[in-house]
């Protein structure tokens, strides 16, 4: 390939994947519109040598014939492009019990070295014979200990209008092909009756020490081929489940440049 070309073709993968990082994937299915968005920071990587990095994803469900509640997500599986890797060793866990009930605080004070993400989360809670309104709260990540041997995520939730705190868990599994890391949420039969997930979004980001040598929750590479100067990449795919069965899925692209 001479200089030119390969001048082009770079130029081009890095225009592509400019576009990608700018806006997010919309989805329509019946009527329902899916937004799902995300990506890592920072962008510019080792080639071939993990980083630390800060992995953030979102989602947002709408009804577009206004219907209210909107379709009820039951179960999110959100897969991660396998050149991001976790790695949680050294960090203490965190139990239900501990940080439910709980305000935001409290829970952040109480298991404060099992924290691994943050974000927020929207809810429009639907209860028989009261008017549907949306609950917005806070979340904090935290880890927890495994369950026949898959790791796990807790995510608590708290909000002021109404004072509610709960928790949705995450389960961490391991998956071959683009998407190696999946973190799946279902949410519990007894959320079912009453919540209508309207968007959530979680950023998971830690630092810290590890038998003396500094350690990311979440680390990554810019898989550019030798000579060039970036990449376009599968960053993450999610599978949406929705009452009744409906199935969605939502693939979003990428892009980083080499450090």
């Amino acid at each position: 390939m001479s200089k030119l070309a390969r001048f082009a073709v770079v130029a081009l993968i890095l225009a592509l994947g400019a576009a990608g990082v700018a806006r997010a994937e919309l989805t329509r299915e019946g009527n329902l519109l899916l937004s799902f968005g995300g990506g890592i920071s920072p962008k510019a990587l080792p080639r071939s040598t993990a980083a630390p990095v800060a992995v953030r994803i979102s989602s947002t469900i709408k009804a577009l014939d206004g219907a209210d509640p909107p379709p009820q997500l039951q179960q999110i599986a959100i897969g991660i492009n396998r050149d991001g890797k976790l790695f949680d060793r050294g960090l203490p866990t965190c139990k239900v019990r501990k940080i439910q009930p709980a305000t935001t605080a409290a829970a952040r004070r109480i298991c404060a070295g099992a924290i691994v993400g943050s974000g927020h989360v929207a809810i429009r809670v639907a209860l028989p014979k009261q008017k549907a309104f949306t609950f917005k709260g806070r979340l904090l990540a935290f880890k927890a200990r495994r369950f026949h041997g898959q790791r796990r995520i807790l995510t608590q939730v708290y909000g002021r209008k109404p004072p509610s705190s709960f928790v949705l868990p995450f389960r961490i599994d391991r998956a071959p092909g683009t998407f190696g890391t999946v973190l799946k949420m279902t949410l519990p039969k007894a959320a079912r009756k009453w919540a209508y997930i309207t968007r959530f979004d979680m950023k998971l980001q830690r630092r810290f020490t590890y038998r003396g040598k500094r350690r990311s929750y979440v680390s990554a590479a810019c898989p550019a081929p030798a000579g060039f100067p970036g990449a376009v990449y599968q960053f993450a795919r999610a599978k949406y489940t929705f009452a009744g069965g409906r199935r969605v899925t939502s693939t979003l692209t990428r892009n980083c440049k080499v450090r």
